[in-house]
């Protein structure tokens, strides 16, 4: 059985390499206000970073 996924996927253009790659999510949080406070790095895993910061 194939799980099914409420996921968004977009397929867009590497503009370095040319490749297509697939982005998963991209769009999900679409219309909801969430306010990231400017010392994120969303690189970065961000879950230690904002745990980092709440204990200063």
């Amino acid at each position: 059985m194939a799980k099914s996924s409420a996921q968004s996927v977009i397929t867009v253009r590497d503009t370095k390499t040319g490749k297509l790659v697939t982005v998963r999510g991209a769009g999900s949080l679409k219309g909801i206000d969430l306010p990231i406070n400017k010392g994120v790095d969303l690189t970065k895993p961000i879950a230690p970073q904002v745990l980092k910061e709440e204990r200063k």
